[in-house]
């Protein structure tokens, strides 16, 4: 196997009557699915990338198409299966692999490049695998993924099977059927992901429209926020939170003035406006959150939460916003560390603190290494559990491609 720069797998764009068609894996990882792209396949070009990017996924060429299903792409409508993923060699000497995320949303051809996400990230070294970006040894193999959307460092450990043995598929996570090949991702450096700050607002409570939250930055910024201050107790359903009259409207009110606070910046660097951060698909995150129910805590559950991403209630619970949720488990003074049952402390020491936390699809797991001395925070690490497969991998066609880009890709031709 060589990628011999363009090369994967016998995969290459190419031109099949008369169509340009381009390479993708489409793949799970965690409870997100998406699509998977090798950068030496992709234009330099931000502007041709995203042409690829939206052509592939079905999403609106240019403006927004209200309704619209992705019926012509491979999104599936929801932001957890609106992710593509571009992944090449780093050239770091703290990385294996770059990766860099397109967010994207069905009915807008904005595509968002400023977050990452934790649950298609397990899927990348499956992904170096295959294409011979990584040449893994048997036995546990450690992928060091950099980021550029979020400038971090993430280690992925997988179990590499021997020769020709059969990949281990023993792992089960919330929210996912079934039993699927595990990774361990470890966040190195967490805190401050977006803003710099495990308390971006520099206290562990704020009041915003009437009630207390709580505003953390550990691999994603988020609002806290007690389910019962807003007349919920974290139990419902998404769907009937997403149309519980009032809540949206308010949540938004809630995530819009915490931004602000928190200092939420623009893929520029310029401080995000208040329409920006009503309309943002990303950040900050919002959960609303409560004590676990008797038969919660019995299965071992620490808090009970609902999460937003922040337009929509999350299925499931998304892996950097349950690390966001533990750290402030863990915090004192914040909203939700008063919540917390059986959830253990910091101590001057650096050690492990594991929390699961109950969401619509099960208990999610997070484990915060984490430490407090003289009244001084450190957490420099939270590690959690996914499982991964490969869906689909060979060509699709871009059908009615822009003259620019099929001029690029006959270039490209040209000199692969």
């Amino acid at each position: 196997m060589t990628t011999n720069g363009v090369h994967f797998l016998g995969l290459v764009p190419r031109v099949m009557r008369g169509v340009l068609e381009i390479p993708v894996f489409y793949m799970r990882g965690g409870t997100s699915t998406g699509i998977v792209l090798y950068d030496k396949h992709l234009p330099e070009s931000l502007d041709l990338r995203e042409e690829v990017i939206r052509r592939i996924m079905g999403v609106p060429v240019t403006g927004e198409s209200s309704g619209n299903r992705q019926i012509t792409g491979l999104g599936r409508g929801i932001p957890q299966s609106n992710k593509v993923f571009i992944v090449g060699a780093s050239a770091r000497d703290d990385a294996d692999i770059d990766s860099t995320l397109a967010q994207l949303a069905a009915d807008k051809s904005a595509i968002d490049w400023s977050v990452n996400c934790g649950n298609m990230s397990s899927a990348l070294p499956t992904f170096a695998y295959e294409i011979g970006l990584i040449d893994p040894k048997p036995g546990v193999h450690r992928v060091r993924i950099f980021n550029t959307n979020t400038s971090v460092v993430v280690h992925a450990l997988s179990e590499v099977p021997v020769g020709d043995d059969a990949e281990t598929a023993e792992t089960e996570i919330p929210g996912v059927m079934g039993q699927w090949p595990g990774v361990q991702l470890a966040l190195l450096e967490p805190v401050g992901a977006k803003t710099g700050a495990l308390l971006p607002t520099g206290a562990p409570v704020d009041k915003i429209d009437g009630v207390e939250v709580s505003c953390v930055d550990l691999a994603v910024p988020m609002v806290i926020i007690r389910a019962a201050d807003l007349g919920f107790d974290a139990s419902e359903m998404p769907d009937a939170l997403d149309s519980a009259p009032g809540l949206m409207d308010r949540l938004r009110r809630i995530w819009v003035e915490a931004g602000t606070r928190m200092g939420l910046k623009d893929k520029n660097g310029a401080p995000m406006t208040e329409a920006a951060l009503a309309a943002s698909e990303t950040v900050p995150k919002v959960c609303i959150i409560a004590p676990p129910s008797a038969e919660e805590a019995d299965r071992g559950a620490n808090i009970r939460v609902r999460y937003f991403t922040p337009q929509a209630c999350h299925k499931s619970l998304a892996v950097t916003g349950g690390a966001c949720l533990a750290a402030a488990c863990l915090t004192p003074g914040t909203v939700a560390h008063g919540m917390v049952k059986n959830g253990g402390t910091l101590g001057a020491e650096e050690a492990d603190h594991i929390f699961r936390m109950a969401n619509p699809a099960g208990l999610l797991k997070a484990t915060i290494r984490g430490a407090i001395r003289d009244g001084v925070i450190s957490m420099p690490s939270a590690a959690y559990e996914r499982s991964t497969q490969i869906l689909l991998r060979g060509h699709t066609p871009l059908y009615n491609a822009s003259p620019t880009l099929q001029e690029y890709y006959r270039a490209f031709a040209k000199a692969a």
